[in-house]
Order: structure tokens, then sequence, then C-alpha cells
């Protein structure tokens, strides 16, 4: 709120901004958070705010203009406190101190059981379809020292999906629904937890939640371990992934591939919509029934973008190795590379780290170099005696194997699907496009990273640090559900796209970021001369009006 001199001395105009907030709260009610927080979170009956509304404030401030807490103080100032949950005079009580205790007191609640509530209220109230969820983890990467590290989840160093491995992290494992990719519950692991030992207790947390465990759990193949889908299966549990390379399915099948035995049946085509100048993915099926050891079924699915992808990744790797094959060329005979047992390692490892062990064929030469050595000191004459010595010297040839590179092309695209779903309800197109959702989950780990700016985390305290991370992922819950009701909206009215986007181009699919964008500039204003007050609504454009009617947010929460 801003206060300016009117020109009667009794007289003064306050300015109030209101952006998204109305939105943002108006979603938060319908989740019920603050009564669900308080339900879980023990406050003092001496604090004069509650820890509900101290933390839901975070939410505002996460989807909106993501700030230090140090920051909160001067970003709640010019607000309207009532459209953010709270009360004109409860505004005083917010500064960073205050909410990084709200954190820790979260943190030692039952603070699972607040997501847990929280999941199953999102569920009823927006009538959420959970008969599939799609899984995957990503790294929260942290930059400094954090000594003395008391959260039960551990920072360390892992395999990092920030290519950060020089630094430590936690791991953050989410959960969504194909409708709308809501998060309906996540958990974070130490920095070190590999995936492969995570899903199945993820797949029974999700039964406990669902109720029911016959939904199809969808996740990247490090779900693909006989031990996780026999436990999945054992539960009567569905599933979809990524058959891993190291199966020796694979490369018994990519074999018969090499050798022009498979044929190919076009079931799929799509649009490539992060590149829409890019030519159609045409998606194709290997014919035949495939199975694995354990009697699960195998979809080969051929893509002529990954084909594309494939290539251009083996050229770049094939380069790479060229090149560290010419720089130890020079130093071979030298240092650790006097010996061909040494040589052969290195090369070897050259050619498994960039994986060119079939199309780089390399040689290892060996000849005698000899030596005369002079018996006798002096300068040597024609008749001085000698001896010949002599010691072996080892060079290298490399090249491209042109026949097996032809071979390997073959296999470019190529991946095979791994499920137990019934093989005449669901086709290996329906397969394929179950799958093929999963790139909306890792849109969600990229807008907490970017967008909600999860990360640098300006926090020192562990328990605040983890507690920050889960209100990160409640702020995702919000935004997911605000962007489902809109999209959802648009269709069933048949509205094709918004003018939303700068400059009122269209948009056919809003985010939380073009929302918050076209109502950054909404404000509204008091003047107060004497006893009287005068109030002046938020002027609203026919394009926001359009978009709070879709929301089902009442106008006048911006009066």
């Amino acid at each position: 709120m801003k206060i300016q001199n009117g020109l009667q001395k009794d007289s003064s105009l306050a300015k109030f901004v209101v952006r998204a907030h109305p939105i943002i709260e108006h979603f938060i009610e319908m989740l019920r958070i603050r009564e669900i927080i308080g339900t879980y979170v023990r406050t003092d009956k001496r604090m004069k705010l509650d820890d509900g509304k101290a933390l839901t404030l975070l939410i505002h401030n996460i989807l909106t203009t993501p700030n230090p807490l140090y920051e909160m103080e001067d970003w709640l100032k010019p607000l309207d406190a009532e459209k953010v949950g709270l009360r004109p005079e409860e505004t005083k009580w917010i500064q960073d101190d205050r909410i990084g205790r709200a954190l820790a007191r979260f943190y030692d609640s039952r603070h699972k059981d607040v997501f847990f509530r929280l999941a199953l209220r999102a569920i009823k109230v927006f009538d959420l379809d959970c008969r599939r969820i799609h899984h995957d983890t990503t790294s929260v990467t942290f930059v400094g020292k954090y000594g003395g590290w008391s959260a039960r989840e551990q920072l360390a160093f892992g395999k990092n999906k920030d290519h950060r491995p020089d630094l430590k992290q936690l791991v953050l494992g989410l959960n969504v629904t194909a409708d709308g990719a809501v998060p309906i519950s996540h958990r974070i692991y130490d920095g070190n937890q590999t995936d492969d030992r995570i899903h199945p207790a993820n797949h029974q947390a999700l039964q406990k939640l669902l109720g029911r465990a016959d939904f199809i759990y969808v996740a990247d193949c490090k779900l693909a371990t006989k031990e996780n889908l026999q436990k999945i299966a054992a539960w009567h549990g569905r599933f979809v992934s990524v058959m891993p390379r190291s199966w020796k399915e694979d490369e018994q099948f990519r074999n018969r591939v090499r050798r022009g035995k498979i044929r190919w049946k076009h079931i799929l085509s799509r649009e490539n919509h992060r590149k829409p100048d890019s030519k159609l993915d045409r998606y194709y099926v290997a014919e035949g029934d495939h199975e694995t050891s354990s009697g699960y079924r195998l979809h080969w699915i051929r893509s002529t973008q990954k084909a594309e992808q494939d290539a251009e990744t083996r050229a770049r790797r094939i380069q790479r190795v060229l090149d560290e094959l010419r720089g130890i060329q020079t130093k071979v005979n030298t240092y650790n590379l006097k010996q061909r047992k040494q040589i052969a390692e290195r090369v070897e490892s050259i050619l498994k780290d960039e994986h060119c062990q079939r199309v780089i064929t390399c040689e290892i030469h060996a000849a005698r170099e000899y030596e005369r050595i002079y018996q006798q000191k002096g300068r040597p004459t024609k008749h001085s005696p000698y001896k010949i010595s002599w010691k072996q010297v080892f060079s290298i040839s490399f090249s491209v194997d042109k026949d097996a590179l032809s071979e390997e092309e073959k296999t470019d695209g190529v991946f095979p699907l791994i499920t137990n779903l019934d093989w005449k309800t669901y086709s290996a197109k329906k397969a394929l496009e179950i799958y093929k959702f999963q790139p909306f989950l890792e849109k969600r780990h990229s807008q907490i990273k970017t967008y909600q700016e999860i990360a640098p985390v300006y926090l020192k305290k562990a328990e605040r640090v983890v507690a920050f991370l889960h209100i990160h992922v409640m702020a995702l819950m919000v935004a997911s559900l605000i962007e489902r009701k809109l999209r959802l909206a648009m269709r069933r009215k048949g509205i094709t796209s918004l003018p939303i986007y700068p400059e009122n181009r269209a948009c056919a699919s809003p985010t939380i970021f073009d929302i918050v964008r076209l109502f950054k500039d909404v404000e509204r204003y008091e003047v107060v001369a004497g006893d009287d007050t005068m109030v002046f609504p938020a002027e609203l454009t026919n394009t926001q009006k359009q978009v709070l009617n879709l929301l089902g947010v009442p106008i006048a929460g911006y009066q």
C-alpha cells in the first residue's frame, strides 16, 4: 500500500497492488491449505500470526515474484493484504525470521500428513483422474557450505541432473497425474539416492493415497529392474517404462536390426512442439510379439526424430574419440604409456566412455629400435668396439569402420517400452502415447527450477531449507491446478487461444507465468477525506475478465 498526500490537508490517496493474488488466493481457499496446515502444525498461542498464513504467503510470493525471505517485508508493503489472506493489522508481523520459524515448525510437524490431506482434497474438489501416475526425480543443487546439517535428508554428492557433479544436492521425487500434470505427492531424498531403489516404496505410498493398486505407473528406465517390476506386478499394479540397454534382450534385438531381420509398421505421427519448424516425428513399431524372459511385453519403437538425434550424438562422440586418439599418438612410449597393456587400457577407456567400441577400430603396432653403444670413451672411430642394443616401441593406428557404422545407423531411434498392460486393450500406440506424457512431468521440474527459482536457497538452517522445498512443491500444485482449470474451461467452451502473450498475441496453452504477467499491473485505489472513504476498484480488461470467468474466480475479488 502506498499513500500519497491529496490536495486537501485531511485527504490522502492509497494505492493497493493486486496483481494475480486473488486468483492464487481463490485456489488456496479451495484446497483449504491454511486449515490443513493448522491441523498438523502446532502454533504457539502467544504468536500473533498463524503459521498457515505465513506459509501460504510464501506460495503467493513464489508464484508471482520469488524473493529471498529477507525481502518479504518490503515485498508485502505495496500489496493489498486481504488479497493474500492477511488482515491489514497482521502485515507488521511479517518478516524473515517469523517465516523462518514457521518453516522450522512445519518441518518438525507431521508435514507428510499435510500433503496427504492436501492431495485428497485436490483429487476430490478438482475431480482429478488418477488412473495414471507419472514419476521422475530431479536434483536440487546447493552452492556453498552448510555446516552442521541436521535434517534427516542429507546433502551429498550424487548423479547431478544439473550437470554439476562438483556440488552437493538433494533429490526431489515427484508424482503427477496424467490429468493436467498435477503433483499429488512427492518426497525429498538424500543427495546420493539412486532412482532404481525408490520405486517400490513410492508405489506403496501411492496405493495408500489412491486406495487402489491397479493404476498405471509410468517412469524412466530406472524403474525397469527385475526386482521392481516383480514387486509391482505382485501388487497387481501396472507399469510402463523403458527397458535398459543392459538387458540381454536389447542386444539380441539390435543384432537382428543390424542384420535387417526386422519389419517396421507406422503407428503414429506427432509434431515437435519444442521445434515448430521441424519435420513430423514419425513412430514405428516392430512387427511380431516380443517378450522378456520374465514374460513382460516389449514394444520396440523407432522414432525418426530420435534417429536424427542419435546420429548427431554419435558423430560428436566419434569426433571426440578421434581427437583424443590423435592426442595420445604423441604420448605413446612415454610416462605411463610405455607398455602394450597400458596403451590398450587407455584406448579401451576412451572408446568405452564414448560408446564407440563398434565403430572405431584401433591397432597397436610394435617395432624394435636399435642403438649402437661404443665400449670406449672418446670420439668413436671406424674400428672402435661397440655392441648393439634394442628396445621395443609402440605406435597406434585407428580408423572409422564404415561397415560397422552403417550397421549402427540401422539401430538409430530404436527404444523398447516394457509393460504388463493387457495387449488387447493397450496397443503399442496406446503404450507409446502413455509414455510420451513424461516430458510434461519434466516440464514441472523445469518450472520449479526456473520460474519458481527453487535454488539458490537463501537459508542456512537445514530444517528450514527442506521445509522451503516442500512449500515450493505446494506452490507447484496450486500453479498446476490453475493451469488445468483454465485449459479445461477453454476446451469446454471451444476457445482455441487467448490473447495474453505480449502485444496481445494468441496463447493456446496458458501457464501460470502467462496469467501472472497478464495481471501484473492491476491496482486499486482508496481516497480518504476526513471520515469519508472513496474506493476505486481495479480496472480490468476484457481479456482479464474472460480469464477470471474461465477460472471461476469472482470479479469481486478485485474490488
